[in-house]
């Protein structure tokens, strides 16, 4: 019978087998990525002894550009898989500015084992001859029978344990990387100047691109992940932020004519690691890069690529590197959103085009700088020069790229604002189609559809955006927004509360959750909310502050403030259908309808009338009915 040796290390509860690559606890096996048993493997190998971060990352990552952080990664992985978090048993020790020391007590044993027992197949002894006439014993029968009993269970039982143990080292790799959701986070980059930062962001932007054209997983769109670019939190805890499965996390180096990449999968679930990769480019071939990392990555993701989908990650923006440059900086500034940014947006965008004027992406983008110029109100320029700008941007886009989810979403904008609901509408369900992640799309097609009377529609697409866009103040604010005018307050509430978590100075969200507090009877929190607003936006405050003392029921402080607000002369920065809520509450419907006759509602505005539940108490009031049919019947037919 052959004998063959196995191989393995004990301490504590935990057993390694270094042949199959293996660590057990207590007769289970616990799941190790093969770069995190590696680090296991070395450090007990080394039990006692500091091995210096250098060697360590040397024996690792052999003739391979790797960041420090990664064999961080590996440790953190490392200590909690040992479960050095729930206990106070410590397995590594950190040695500042040095390295790392495994300081448990290892016991290192061989021991010699069969074929049977390593799952190997072992030919059948033939049958013994019996002499003829002999006749065996009873003993020797029963003896016989345990024998046999005895011999089947212990190989079915490690039968079982190699095909339990070959299945767990076989598992394929998608197993490993399943994930429904993930964020591509902005690369670190190992430099300080902001084109250097951008580089990152533009790796980043790419890899969302390109993975966003798959049926799966859900990717983030880089708005959602552009705050992150100058980030100080661990891939971690910004996946947590961002509610996904999974993240991905890189580095990107730029030496003279070369670029350095590195990035790996983390699953959020267990914080293991379940794709590696490491890529060395000149920089002229960037695309290159990416449509390595990009396949890859993809690869580890999804079970089966077709043909398709590999059609779908090698198609490029452009192949020009300094319009890629420019893009990227236009691309970092529009998702600031702000007039100023905007206007920086515009320039390098424009400057992308002027290096590559077939790049559709960059069309895409500048029209929506120019829409969004438009929709704010900014003074770059005119207001229908910024539309029609808008306009013929998103043509541009489309004529060379039919597929842009971003230019069909700000000609939806556009038609939109040229009351062409028609033609808005089937623009932004093709931005959705195209592009089923894009929350932003969501977001203003829900509005879309608030305005178009159909509520019920604008929560599906706002609530969609937020799922999709969870850690965006305005995928929050807006779902808040919808969710108060369904009538849901305790939604609104949290969603408001979550966007303010976000961007502190978000007043829309705090003015919904003191309305909110209001419907449910919560005067006292209702006044908190208000007073926090005053701080920025005093005459804001008082229209809330009346509107709440009216429906607590304190009519002279509300009709104080209403004085105020009249004296001073501000009626004409007041919206009428301010005024008229106040009086509703108040009771005094005359002059609540008085006001509702100074407005100009039309588009969301009449949605306002026919959702809003401030203006409930008149709904029973025939004169309220009539105002609604007349408005409705208004808006019809301009």
């Amino acid at each position: 019978m052959q004998k063959q040796a196995l191989h393995f290390y004990e301490f504590g509860d935990f057993r390694i087998d270094a042949q199959e690559h293996l660590l057990y606890r207590a007769g289970e096996v616990v799941p190790l990525s093969p770069k995190v048993f590696d680090t296991l493997l070395v450090l007990v190998e080394n039990a006692g002894h500091v091995l210096e971060k250098s060697e360590l990352m040397q024996r690792l990552w052999p003739e391979s550009f790797v960041e420090e952080s990664s064999l961080a990664q590996n440790i953190f992985l490392l200590r909690k898989a040992l479960g050095e978090g729930a206990s106070e048993r410590q397995y590594i020790e950190t040695v500042p500015k040095r390295g790392y020391r495994f300081v448990a007590q290892v016991r290192e044993t061989f021991r010699e084992t069969t074929r049977e027992e390593a799952g190997e197949a072992v030919p059948t002894a033939p049958p013994q001859e019996q002499t003829p006439g002999a006749t065996p014993t009873e003993p020797a029968r029963r003896g016989r029978r345990a024998y046999a009993v005895l011999t089947s269970v212990l190989l079915c039982s490690l039968v079982t344990s190699f095909f339990f143990a070959r299945a767990s080292r076989n598992r394929r790799p998608q197993a490993e990387t399943a994930a429904r959701s993930l964020a591509v986070l902005p690369f670190k980059t190992l430099g300080a100047e902001e084109e250097a930062e951008l580089l990152g962001l533009g790796m980043a932007d790419a890899l969302i691109i390109r993975l966003g054209r798959l049926p799966r997983p859900s990717v983030l769109p880089t708005g959602s992940v552009i705050k992150y670019t100058k980030r100080e939190s661990d891939a971690l805890a910004i996946g947590r932020e961002l509610g996904v499965d999974a993240v991905l996390d890189g580095t990107v180096q730029r030496e003279g004519g070369r670029v350095r990449v590195t990035a790996q999968l983390i699953r959020l679930s267990d914080g293991r690691t379940t794709w590696s990769g490491r890529f060395d480019q000149q920089y002229s071939g960037i695309f290159a890069l990416q449509d390595s990392l990009s396949e890859q990555l993809a690869a580890a993701l999804v079970s089966e690529l077709t043909s398709r989908d590999r059609e779908r990650l090698a198609s490029r923006l452009t192949r020009n590197t300094e319009a890629y440059e420019s893009y990227v900086m236009g691309l970092y500034f529009w998702n600031r959103r702000t007039e100023e940014n905007l206007a920086r947006a515009v320039g390098y965008l424009r400057q992308a085009i002027e290096r590559d004027a077939d790049f559709a992406k960059a069309h895409a983008v500048l029209a929506d700088c120019y829409y969004l110029c438009y929709a704010n109100g900014y003074q770059l320029m005119p207001r229908g020069e910024s539309l029609r700008r808008a306009h013929e941007s998103a043509r541009r886009a489309l004529a060379l790229d039919e597929s842009i989810a971003e230019a069909h979403t700000a000609l939806a904008g556009v038609r939109q604002s040229q009351r062409e609901f028609e033609e808005a509408d089937r623009e932004f369900r093709r931005a959705i189609e195209l592009d089923p992640n894009y929350a932003t799309a969501r977001v203003r097609y829900g509005y879309f559809l608030f305005g178009a009377l159909r509520l019920e529609d604008a929560v599906k697409e706002m609530r969609r955006a937020q799922e999709l866009d969870p850690a965006s103040p305005v995928t929050n604010a807006a779902l808040a927004y919808m969710l108060r005018m369904a009538r849901d307050y305790d939604g609104a509430i949290r969603h408001n509360r979550r966007a303010l978590e976000l961007q502190a100075d978000t007043i829309g969200a705090r003015a919904g959750i003191a309305e909110s507090c209001v419907h449910k009877g919560m005067f006292a929190e209702a006044h908190a909310e208000i007073e926090k607003i005053r701080e920025t936006d005093p005459l804001f405050a008082a229209q809330l502050k009346a509107y709440a003392f009216a429906a607590e029921g304190r009519r002279a402080e509300a009709l104080a403030v209403l004085t105020e607000l009249e004296r001073a002369g501000d009626k004409e920065d007041v919206p009428p259908f301010n005024y008229a809520i106040v009086y509703a509450h108040l009771g005094d419907r005359d002059r609540a309808f008085e006001w509702l006759e100074k407005g100009a509602f039309s588009g969301s505005g009449v949605a306002l009338l026919k959702y809003d539940p401030d203006i409930d108490p008149l709904r029973d009031d025939p004169r309220f009915t009539d105002f609604l049919r007349r408005k409705e019947l208004a808006r019809s037919v301009k």
